[in-house]
């Protein structure tokens, strides 16, 4: 972990790109960063601006690319998404005395980070860039997954399949005694990914 920093926003991205020059993490190149949730989608846009044509620092060297993966648009595009989305009606009418959101809910934390990288690697990342840890990918706006999913099971099945792209993740919550905490749930360490400790403020978006 990194203490003291004067900007994690900064911070995240000179992570980002010192993992994609070659440095090894503790398994993949993860690096994941705290973000106000009220800031979540303004530190999107920013970190896409800097995908796209690295018009603010750090600089990227030319053999570094990086790719916006947008999270709210990925979901709708996923087969247990859809299936809910179909089934709400009919889950009202189960009598088991579990809720129709209860239900709703667990089915997708079973199986929606499964195939969300699914989907990234069949049509979002490059089958080529897969294997490339000079390939940069954000993960954005992951607050919109909550609460069918975290941080912490994206990654985990990005690990289980092998990718070997950085992958970057501004997590829309606090730090709680140095582990994260997603929405006020409970606080977690997001192994194997390095955390910037210190999370983005508005100040550090100026």
């Amino acid at each position: 972990m990194s203490r003291g920093s004067s900007s994690p926003y900064r911070e995240f991205k000179t992570k980002l790109r010192t993992f994609a020059q070659g440095q090894h993490g503790i398994r993949n190149p993860f690096v994941i960063t705290a973000v106000d949730p009220a800031l979540e989608h303004r530190t999107a846009d920013r970190l896409n601006a800097w995908a796209s044509d690295s018009a603010e620092p750090p600089e990227l060297p030319e053999d570094v690319t990086v790719q916006s993966v947008w999270l709210d648009e990925l979901l709708p595009k996923t087969d247990v998404y859809r299936l809910l989305v179909d089934l709400g009606k009919p889950l009202n009418g189960l009598t088991d005395g579990v809720s129709s959101a209860e239900r709703i809910e667990e089915t997708m934390q079973d199986r929606l980070a499964a195939e969300l990288v699914q989907q990234m690697i069949s049509s979002e990342i490059d089958a080529e860039r897969l294997e490339q840890q000079s390939h940069i990918v954000l993960l954005l706006n992951l607050g919109s997954l909550y609460p069918f999913t975290r941080a912490s099971e994206l990654l985990d099945e990005l690990d289980r399949r092998n990718v070997k792209c950085t992958i970057g993740v501004p997590f829309p919550g606090d730090v709680v005694g140095g582990n994260l905490s997603f929405f006020g749930g409970d606080s977690r360490h997001y192994y194997p990914a390095h955390q910037i400790d210190d999370p983005i403020q508005e100040v550090h978006l100026q």
